[in-house]
């Protein structure tokens, strides 16, 4: 009789599971996947730029004033434990995406802004002499708008209101995509958020500019009770930071001193891209951010230039994340490791 061939299957070794042999390290698990998102590059990123800062404030001997930093850092600890409980302790993903969002716009923008106001003080040439000829060479006048927006105080007040939105704007995309449970769009435009910033931090040490209205001049300026905040409050802080002496920085000194390109813009247009499909508050977004744009030349003291080199990183990082999603394989986030899949199937939609 033949006998039949037995085939037996080949067998893996067993990988020690660690997480029953160690109970610690699948609590320590657990609660670092519900801190990871947007990404656990960009937090080791601004713990990088941190030490960074500290190095250089060292060397340029300039000291931070403790209180408002040690709030800043307070703040972030308390949203990070919030959105570490909102993940293992009581599942809540739209309150965890606010926590853990607010956590990381704070501990990356402060650090990167230190880094923007240490880095005005490495003394390059300013190049507002090349941005008024292109300016000009494009046909635009600066000084004559400038004078249009004096002669209508109403139009210059409205559009210097929209251009101090930008910032609770921000607060308003966390809290609206997070409430719709937008989450993994939200991640995204943080993505964003981060990389532009950081773009436009080099390019203004790079190519440092004083602004239009230094540069101009002008005897006809918008007169409202709204600051304007790229007008000429700048320029003293930038002299002391060249001269060497700026010996103390507190968090409250903290303000853009970009001229080339224009932050608001790259923000507003991030911004309008975020909050797209949210119904209704989309389009007030769309319509509010032009008029943010619109208000960058007047009310934030910016070169047309500015302007649109803002608009072309904020257009250029979002055709990177496009080719991104469509090289992604299908099914990718499917094949990842349960814990780090988490951070991002929390969201029922990237869209």
């Amino acid at each position: 009789m033949r006998q039949d061939r037995v085939v037996h299957a080949r067998r893996e070794p067993a990988r020690p599971d660690r997480s029953s042999a160690h109970p610690w390290y699948r609590l320590l698990r657990r609660h670092s996947t519900g801190i990871a998102a947007p990404d656990p590059g960009l937090w080791v990123l601004a713990l990088a730029i941190s030490v960074v800062d500290a190095i250089w404030m060292g060397v340029a001997g300039v000291a931070a004033e403790p209180l408002g930093f040690s709030l800043a850092g307070g703040a972030v600890l308390v949203l990070l434990i919030a959105a570490s409980c909102l993940s293992t302790v009581k599942s809540d993903p739209p309150l965890r995406g606010m926590a853990l969002a607010s956590a990381f716009l704070i501990a990356f923008t402060v650090p990167v802004a230190v880094l923007h106001f240490l880095a005005a003080g490495l003394g390059l040439p300013f190049i507002d002499g090349i941005l008024a000829r292109i300016e000009t060479a494009l046909g635009f006048d600066w000084t004559a708008h400038v004078a249009f927006l004096a002669r209508h105080p109403t139009l210059s007040w409205w559009l210097a209101l929209a251009y101090h939105s930008s910032g609770p704007q921000v607060g308003l995309v966390v809290i609206a995509l997070s409430a719709t449970r937008r989450l993994g769009r939200l991640w995204t435009f943080i993505r964003l958020f981060a990389a532009t910033l950081l773009c436009v931090v080099a390019l203004a040490a790079l190519l440092p500019a004083l602004g239009p209205y230094a540069h101009y001049a002008p005897h006809l300026v918008p007169s409202e009770p709204l600051e304007t905040v790229g007008a000429l409050w700048h320029l003293e802080p930038v002299a002391r930071l060249r001269a060497g002496t700026l010996h103390t920085l507190a968090l409250g000194d903290l303000r853009g001193l970009a001229t080339f390109p224009s932050f608001h813009v790259c923000l507003a247009i991030l911004t309008a891209w975020a909050l797209a499909p949210v119904p209704l508050l989309g389009l007030l977004a769309a319509l509010l951010n032009l008029a943010v744009i619109v208000a960058t030349i007047g009310s934030g003291g910016h070169y047309l230039p500015d302007v649109l080199a803002g608009g072309l990183l904020a257009l250029a990082a979002l055709a990177c994340r496009d080719r991104a999603v469509r090289r992604a394989p299908a099914g990718a986030s499917t094949r990842r490791d349960p814990a780090a899949r988490a951070i991002e199937t929390i969201s029922p939609a990237d869209a």
